[in-house]
């Protein structure tokens, strides 16, 4: 099973946060790196959740070049490789995504005009976001 909510049209995409890590033995200081607003417009978008197995699946792109991409592992066990072409470039394996790891790409001024993914196992929950 798997969800995704496509949507079309003029639209602005905003990210922004922080990171704070926190020294358990009390010793340092919490550090705190404030991530700074970014903002692009772009024009089609798709998210949800998929199950992904261990052939290689050709994602649908929302946009030519697709310039946000994000990823959350929802496996336990299973690992998720990503392969794309960025603009200018030829394909890669970009990275292999751990058991509840996140990756996140933003580029407004480049972007990836081809997606795969391939799960280690069967049945390999990925949460996603496409923009573009």
């Amino acid at each position: 099973m798997s969800l995704a909510i496509n949507s079309t049209g003029a639209m602005s995409v905003s990210f922004n946060g922080d990171v704070v890590l926190n020294d358990s033995s009390g010793i340092q200081a919490p550090l705190s790196k404030i991530i700074p607003v970014l903002t692009a417009s772009m024009s089609a978008s798709t998210f949800g959740q998929a199950i992904l197995g261990m052939a290689s699946v050709v994602v649908s792109l929302p946009a030519n070049p697709t310039q946000l991409l994000y990823a959350r592992n929802l496996s336990l066990l299973n690992s998720i490789t990503f392969t794309w072409t960025p603009v200018g470039a030829v394909s890669t394996t970009v990275m292999v995504l751990q058991s509840g790891g996140v990756l996140f790409f933003f580029s407004p001024g480049g972007g990836i005009l081809a997606l795969s993914v391939v799960a280690s196992a069967a049945n390999t929950s990925v949460d996603y976001l496409l923009a573009g």
